[in-house]
């Protein structure tokens, strides 16, 4: 299911959402407003201007979802850096529907635990999310592996085709050009 603008543009809030959900370990949710600010094939770069600065991200959904005619909200995957907190490529998942359990990523063949609640995820170990972002710059698909709260296992599988400038212009906005592998 490509990107297309009016599907993102609708999906923008709950990124915000998402996002807030990430901060709260520091005490205190972001608001603010969301824009693209460039597209490079599959992948989207998108600025937040918040109340605790600036929060640039590449953002990606899926272009194949298995199985077809599951019922499921959008999914998408973000490459997010927050000078503010001190963080760079930190990546998460929207699933779209609610899991009962953890997930896995695949990136050309190396498999990445993912953890979270139902409805979204980060990398289960953050040792390994350096890794993950080398491997997503050099691979051209990811899939995402899940098991849905009604027992239907599921693939989203992401083109990873303009991730590492998406990636390149998110960082490039935050002030953040120092390159990853």
């Amino acid at each position: 299911m490509p990107l297309n603008a009016r599907r993102f543009a609708a999906c923008v809030a709950a990124i915000g959402m998402m996002l807030a959900g990430g901060s709260q370990a520091v005490g205190q949710a972001l608001v603010g407003t969301n824009r693209v600010v460039a597209t490079y094939a599959d992948w989207r770069v998108v600025l937040a201007e918040t109340n605790r600065g600036k929060v640039c991200y590449a953002a990606g959904s899926p272009r194949m979802r298995r199985p077809e005619g599951a019922v499921r909200g959008p999914a998408y995957i973000f490459v997010t850096t927050r000078p503010e907190d001190r963080v760079r490529d930190e990546v998460s998942i929207m699933f779209g529907f609610e899991v009962t359990r953890r997930s896995d990523l695949d990136v050309g063949g190396e498999t990445f635990g993912l953890a979270g609640d139902s409805e979204g995820a980060w990398i289960a170990d953050l040792a390994e999310e350096t890794r993950l972002v080398a491997a997503m710059r050099r691979q051209s698909q990811m899939s995402v592996r899940s098991l849905s709260e009604l027992g239907e296992e599921t693939v989203d599988t992401y083109s990873l085709k303009g991730f590492g400038e998406a990636l390149d212009h998110a960082r490039r906005e935050c002030s953040d050009a120092t390159p990853t592998q």
